[in-house]
């Protein structure tokens, strides 16, 4: 005669199962199953930018230790405290990149050491209006500087007059005496002058968080002028040497990180977590923020959380939005059950194989 096979491993397989659906559902619908985070990485010029800003993550960051000191150390190493260094933090969509640096940026010791402090979301729905995407950028540096709206429309408008003034003249002029620098060239130039007046001599940190390829931001910031080329052309003229200044950059494009820094080693690749307590963590966190009570941590659904998850935070985090199936702590005789806190999160037994 079969064994009967006891109630509470009957229960504890109901919601493992139910946690699995849980998972995949939650993951199909906002996009962050494999196969749809690979189209998002491959598409991601068409797809729309959240504003990021500089203040800390609602929540505790998990499994990032390393990932920290390491910041920390690029940060306030006294060894290059007078150099220029710049840093790309690469990785997928979902990885943390923006809460690791929303950490550091905010980190009391690295408050203590720079200033002015700078935080630039890339997000811009100017430049989607046609309008360049460095002078988009630049102006919102200069306004994260506390330069006033007014001074900037100054700079455009004298950029204007002066490219004007040029092609008046231009005609009278010998051909190598023209300045053929466009209306846009002209701005930029004045931008970047702007910008080096209001960050000479200062220890400044500015963070870009989610460069793409499309932001036209793809120049290496320590390049040093030549002898022959003229100032103003290039980002790097506008970011001064010497005083200490650091920028980190986030980006999903290991390409154009590449673009960005001068060696390998500034490039910091940002892995999914591999250890599933940290997963774990980041689930249940969110879950007890919605004061509900945690689901059992069986390894099972600790190890299906880690495979659905794929180690991402922010699809641990949409996958505890959804209500958590529990499982009662004491089960009674068969057909009754003592402790259960939400029934409804549960299907009776009898359905359960339906």
């Amino acid at each position: 005669m079969p064994s009967k096979i006891p109630q509470q491993a009957v229960l504890t397989n109901e919601f493992t199962t139910n946690f699995i659906t849980t998972c995949k559902d939650w993951l199909d619908v906002n996009g962050l199953a494999k196969g749809n985070l690979e189209k998002k990485r491959d598409d991601n010029e068409e797809e729309e930018r959240l504003k990021t800003e500089s203040k800390l993550p609602g929540h505790d960051i998990h499994g990032f230790d390393n990932e920290i000191k390491s910041l920390q150390h690029f940060l306030l190493d006294q060894k290059v405290r007078r150099e220029f260094k710049s840093l790309v933090i690469v990785g997928e969509y979902g990885v943390g990149k923006t809460a690791l640096c929303q950490k550091i940026f905010n980190d009391e010791a690295v408050k203590s050491v720079y200033a002015p402090r700078v935080w630039v979301s890339m997000e811009n729905k100017e430049s989607k209006e046609g309008l360049d995407g460095k002078i988009c950028v630049l102006k919102k540096i200069l306004k994260g500087l506390g330069v006033e709206e007014l001074i900037l429309e100054t700079i455009s408008t004298d950029a204007k007059q002066e490219f004007k003034d040029n092609e008046e003249v231009a005609s009278n002029q010998e051909a190598g005496e023209i300045d053929r620098e466009t209306e846009k060239e002209k701005e930029l130039s004045a931008l970047l002058y702007a910008l080096h007046l209001n960050l000479r001599w200062k220890k400044y940190l500015i963070v870009f968080d989610d460069v793409r390829e499309n932001d036209n931001w793809d120049e290496k910031l320590d390049a040093k002028l030549k002898e022959d080329e003229k100032w103003g052309k290039y980002l790097s003229d506008g970011f001064p040497k010497g005083s200490g200044g650091r920028v980190i950059y986030t980006t999903r494009d290991e390409n154009l990180a590449k673009n960005l820094v001068a060696q390998k080693h500034e490039i910091h690749r940002l892995w999914p977590l591999s250890d599933h307590l940290s997963v774990w963590k980041i689930y249940d966190a969110v879950v007890k923020d919605k004061q509900k009570e945690s689901p059992r941590n069986d390894k099972k659904c600790i190890d299906e959380l880690m495979n659905k998850s794929r180690g991402l935070p922010l699809a641990a985090r949409l996958l505890a939005e959804r209500d958590p199936v529990f499982v009662d702590d004491e089960v009674g005789p068969v057909g009754s059950t003592h402790g259960q806190t939400d029934s409804s999160n549960r299907q009776p037994s009898n359905q359960a194989s339906s």
